[in-house]
């Protein structure tokens, strides 16, 4: 007799298959959400650095006050929606609000999934601004915290009053 040789898995060898991919899944998860907060913890902080340097040098550049601030629908200031995004734009009468007159220069999305983004500073304004003059911010010195679900992704970017930028680990978020 001749017995037909056939190419494929057993159901045993599926299973074992199956169970080995759930096994490896399930010890890589976590370190997959790790590595993902600290790519948005990088790309977030690299953001906001690249903003702020940007608002500062348009204020000086364009001698007007130039104002970053939270923004969920990107045209209007809204206070602690800093997770969905941020607009900057000039403003004319100095009221931290978009205006009729007034243009939006630059909005940027952040869509935070492993963090959330806070601006503390020095007045309890929830908005920076670069004045006119110089491009240096109008008591606006503070930080952004980053707190991340990674503890150790957590970032601090603090901005001192004359504009510059740094970074540092917070102790607490």
């Amino acid at each position: 007799m001749f017995f037909k040789q056939k190419n494929g898995f057993t159901l045993i060898e599926l299973i074992i298959t199956v169970a080995i991919l759930a096994i490896i899944t399930i010890l890589a998860l976590p370190y997959f959400h790790e590595i993902m907060a600290k790519q948005e913890t990088i790309k977030t902080t690299n953001k906001l650095i690249s903003s702020i340097q940007f608002a500062k040098s348009h204020a000086a550049l364009q001698h007007s006050n130039v104002v970053i601030c939270p923004s969920q629908d990107k045209l209007n200031c809204q206070v602690n929606h800093w997770n969905s995004g941020f607009i900057i734009f000039i403003d004319s009468n100095k009221n931290r609000q978009v205006d009729a007159n007034e243009y939006i220069i630059l909005t940027e999305s952040t869509d935070l999934k492993y963090g959330n983004l806070n601006w503390r500073g020095t007045l309890s304004i929830p908005s920076l601004t670069f004045q006119a003059a110089n491009g240096l911010p109008i008591g606006s010195n503070g930080s952004f915290y980053y707190c991340s679900t990674a503890q150790q992704a957590s970032h601090k970017i603090i901005l001192s009053q004359m504009g510059n930028v740094r970074i540092e680990k917070p102790f607490t978020c």
